[in-house]
């Protein structure tokens, strides 16, 4: 499932890869941890070239789970690149991320020098950071802009359903950096999904249980209703934009490019961050995930739609009915 949802992805465009030398770790000696089953699926697709992403493991982590001490030395850290670089079947990693809280018996001017000197032996192409905020993040790009070098992106938790990095000013933080916001769980584990609500906890499915409570699928009601309005809109309006570009489009082409005029709210959830300027990473398991993601192409949400998605996320949050 996953190397066929793999080949559909990159077929359509889609060739981040995000995983971490920490997923899976538990798996390890069983060569299934995450890295190690993205390098099977690599090799079952020789044909595309993904964006590699990988996260460096919290060292006590490692520790905890018998892969190795990590003290304050800028070889250790080259050495964790090139052995996720070794289970990914990869010579490169496009962009590694350190995490904010990883408690390195280090300072955080070792681990830019370490890995500053990995972008310089061409181990990785660019240095993200993941959870940090506005303060930690400016301080860790001036520590690698001395050593001439960007720190290319931030990834943290965003969803219509936790919205903390818009209200908090992150996400400009990053804009005014040049640092690209990645967003993970953005459909806020199922819950910016739409799909479970304080009426239909189950998502339809009859023996399944309920993966939220009332009490949290009930706050998030006017969110979720609205969702369902702005879907409808979003399907009627691409409907006939859909029209409008096959009248034009015959007068010079074949036909209009195909644009996906149903739309789910699990979608809706996506381009809805999209729509704030981060790019969305949701866990894809499964071919019918993937073509759920690239139903998401070729449309986008008005600023209209995203104003009600925000009021009523709004209202959600303070507890208001609308």
């Amino acid at each position: 499932d996953l190397q066929v949802a793999y080949n559909k992805l990159t077929e359509a465009g889609i060739t981040l890869v995000d995983t971490s030398e920490n997923y899976g770790l538990s798996s390890r000696k069983e060569k299934l941890s995450a890295e190690e089953i993205i390098g099977t699926i690599l090799e079952g697709n020789t044909e595309t070239s993904p964006l590699i992403t990988s996260t460096m493991s919290n060292p006590w982590t490692s520790l905890r789970q018998g892969t190795g001490l990590r003290i304050g030395r800028k070889s250790a850290i080259l050495k964790v690149i090139e052995q996720s670089c070794e289970r990914m079947g990869t010579s490169v990693i496009d962009l590694y991320q350190v995490p904010s809280k990883m408690f390195y018996l280090g300072t955080p001017g070792v681990v830019a020098d370490a890995l500053c000197m990995a972008m310089d032996q061409g181990l990785i192409n660019n240095v993200g950071v993941c959870n940090m905020g506005k303060t930690s993040m400016k301080n860790f790009a001036q520590k690698l802009k001395k050593r001439g070098y960007d720190l290319t992106s931030n990834q943290f938790e965003f969803s219509l359903t936790n919205r903390k990095a818009s209200k908090s000013g992150l996400i400009q933080a990053c804009k005014q950096l040049g640092v690209i916001p990645i967003a993970h769980t953005p459909l806020g584990g199922g819950l910016a999904t739409g799909i479970y609500t304080a009426t239909n906890p189950t998502g339809g499915l009859q023996s399944a249980i309920a993966p939220f409570d009332f009490k949290t699928l009930d706050k998030f009601s006017t969110l979720h209703g609205m969702m369902e309005t702005v879907t409808s809109r979003v399907g009627t309006r691409l409907e006939k934009e859909k029209n409008a570009n096959q009248d034009r489009y015959k007068a010079r082409f074949r036909g209009a490019p195909e644009v996906n005029t149903s739309a789910t709210t699990a979608q809706i959830a996506i381009n809805y961050v999209v729509a704030k300027g981060c790019v969305p990473v949701p866990g894809i398991n499964n071919p019918k995930e993937a073509e759920e993601l690239l139903g998401c192409l070729g449309w986008s949400l008005t600023d209209k739609e995203v104003k009600m998605l925000d009021d009523a996320a709004d209202a959600s949050e303070s507890g208001v009915r609308v």
